[in-house]
């Protein structure tokens, strides 16, 4: 690329996602960066912009439409977040690149996970209830009704970055990670074996704890079905980390409500904000965060910073970027 040449990033970002600071210009003299706040100003960053720093749930059908109408000088749209989803419904342009926000929030999103599944086991959601009456029950009738993830089995259903995290943390209470993945051996070394997702009911019947991993697609949409929950255990706990309509969450709903699992813990659902009519919000043994999970301060941060400057400089250099999710022909990576 010629040295007088300048190239337009446009940003629509939160706070959290904006990494083209001060430090980030002067390494790279050659961008300028253009921030917007509303459709408005949106339009005009725009305006000859041939990078865009987006978030997944910016695009409204109106935003796509902008972005289509006014961004056609782009050819590459960088996600902040793993998911591109309600983008890809609005409607991305043709003919761009386009990356997600890769592993920059997989440790904190395997945190959260795990925060979940043991909130769930200890009855935080009953001791919160219980602190905000300033109730103090007797300890014998509580103890009884809590779990402990020691030896206990887990099954992720996928085996990309979060999986992965997530069987680390696992590990580290002593409990069998077993994934069903589309991948013939385990990634990493925490994972004790693979099975696929054709024998997944062989496996849902001894879980102790469902972690729901996978990227959302043609192949995974509605995966954890009626028919496979009512393979699960009466003792065991679903997790969802991912995405939510991998889940049937009606089907979920009744399993929680009549007992025939323990509980879950969410933090992706099917229809998001959880409309106040669906009956999750009242179980006593659901934990829900409103799809927070990859939320880590400044050190996702870091993360995401040093993500984006390596693709910066992919892009500048005429390198192939990293975490492609869909390519100028339209092509789906998985995400």
């Amino acid at each position: 690329m010629s040295a007088d040449m300048t190239v337009r990033i446009a940003q629509f970002v939160h706070a959290s996602g904006d990494v083209v600071d001060e430090s980030f210009l002067r390494d790279f003299p050659e961008v300028e960066a253009v921030k917007a706040g509303s459709l408005d100003s949106l339009a005009r960053a725009l305006d000859g912009a041939e990078i865009f720093h987006v978030y997944n749930s910016a695009f409204t059908a109106e935003f796509a439409r902008v972005v289509r109408d006014r961004g056609r000088a782009l050819k590459w749209i960088q996600f902040t977040t793993v998911g591109i989803e309600i983008g890809l419904r609005a409607g991305l342009p043709d003919g761009v690149w386009v990356t997600n926000g890769g592993d920059a929030s997989q440790r904190a999103l395997a945190t959260h996970a795990m925060a979940l599944m043991l909130g769930v086991m200890r009855g935080f959601r009953r001791f919160g209830e219980l602190q905000a009456r300033r109730e103090w029950p007797p300890r014998q009738s509580m103890t009884s009704q809590l779990l402990d993830p020691d030896g206990a089995r887990m099954v992720i259903l996928g085996m990309g970055h979060i999986g992965q995290e997530i069987a680390r943390k696992a590990k580290a209470f002593d409990m069998e990670v077993i994934c069903v993945t589309r991948a013939s051996s385990p990634a990493v070394p925490e994972i004790d074996r693979v099975v696929s997702r054709e024998k997944v009911g062989e496996v849902l019947p001894t879980a102790d704890v469902v972690m729901v991993a996978m990227p959302l697609d043609g192949a995974t949409k509605g995966f954890l079905s009626a028919e496979k929950i009512a393979l699960m255990k009466e003792t065991a706990i679903l997790v969802n980390i991912s995405r939510g309509k991998v889940v049937d969450d009606a089907a979920l709903a009744r399993a929680l409500a009549e007992g025939r699992i323990q509980g879950a813990g969410l933090d992706a659902l099917a229809e998001e904000p959880l409309p106040i009519s669906s009956p999750l919000w009242d179980l006593p043994n659901v934990l829900i965060t409103p799809h927070v999970g990859g939320g880590g301060g400044r050190q996702q941060w870091r993360r995401m910073s040093e993500l984006i400057r390596d693709n910066t400089r992919r892009y500048l250099s005429g390198e192939p970027l990293k975490h492609v999710v869909r390519t100028p022909d339209g092509t789906l990576r998985g995400f």
